[in-house]
């Protein structure tokens, strides 16, 4: 059984997690997931008590945000919408990300430190990358897991595993003797900055879900000495370098660019 504990800055009034069901019929499956999650399992009606709820539906995992009823559900989904579209049309896009590890698949293995809801880390996959994606909230998790299981009925020959565990833990067994990813990918959270605007709303959920991510600075010094060639991190073109460590060099998108960490022995 998952031990799940809320990271949040919000101390007075956490926010609160149920498991749901659409239908009858997946009453069972969520009954699993509120016991692997360690949440409880409550009908439709009893939705307005909680902050959020995982809803289980015939076409997937949904979190909704019962006391804020204009908010959309958030749900994980390669097949369709923006996602769907930018991954059925890859062969016509410039793939900074894949200029930034340089490598060529599919022997090149890449472990996402910071998966959150898998995007870029599928992309990789999707491209030919052995890719492991580690997420450490279990509730981002559970929706990450769901996308991934659907997607792979259509598209099974991606290689991609996800695992549920915090980085920190995870990179320590790999000094300690692991197996070195070929590169290591960082996406922490951007840094709130009060000339922009606000961070896409699934960003924003993120956030509230699992806190302000105060640790990430920590990874960068482990994952160089756990890489076998580089560390790649995203950053906001106007933010500083990640734990304030120059990067050798950069590659720069229209919003973000990618710092890359060489491993020079």
């Amino acid at each position: 059984m998952v031990k799940y504990t809320l990271q949040n800055t919000d101390t007075v009034n956490p926010p609160t997690f149920a498991v749901s069901f659409s239908e009858n019929t997946l009453q069972d499956r969520a009954k699993n997931l509120a016991e692997q999650l360690v949440l409880p399992l409550i009908s439709v009606t009893e939705a307005c008590h909680f902050t959020f709820v995982l809803l289980l539906t015939e076409n997937g995992l949904h979190l909704q945000m019962p006391q804020h009823p204009e908010m959309k559900d958030l749900k994980v989904d390669f097949l369709t919408g923006e996602m769907g579209y930018r991954l059925r049309h890859l062969k016509n896009q410039t793939q900074l990300l894949a200029k930034a590890i340089k490598l060529t698949p599919p022997n090149t293995t890449v472990l996402d430190l910071t998966a959150g809801l898998g995007h870029d880390g599928y992309v990789l996959a999707r491209l030919g990358y052995n890719v492991t994606l580690l997420e450490r909230s279990p509730i981002v998790a559970a929706l990450l897991r769901d996308g991934l299981k659907r997607a792979a009925t259509v598209q099974s020959n991606t290689h991609v595993t996800l695992i549920e565990e915090d980085a920190h833990t995870y990179l320590i067994a790999i000094k300690e003797g692991g197996l070195k990813p070929n590169v290591i990918y960082i996406d922490p959270m951007y840094p709130t900055h009060h000339k922009k605007a606000l961070v896409k709303k699934e960003m924003r959920i993120l956030r509230q879900i699992v806190g302000a991510d105060t640790d990430a600075e920590t990874l960068l010094p482990l994952a160089i000495a756990c890489a076998q060639q580089r560390v790649v991190v995203k950053r906001p073109r106007w933010a500083d370098p990640f734990a304030k460590q120059a990067p050798h060099h950069c590659l720069f998108g229209k919003q973000h660019r990618l710092d890359i960490y060489l491993k020079i022995n």
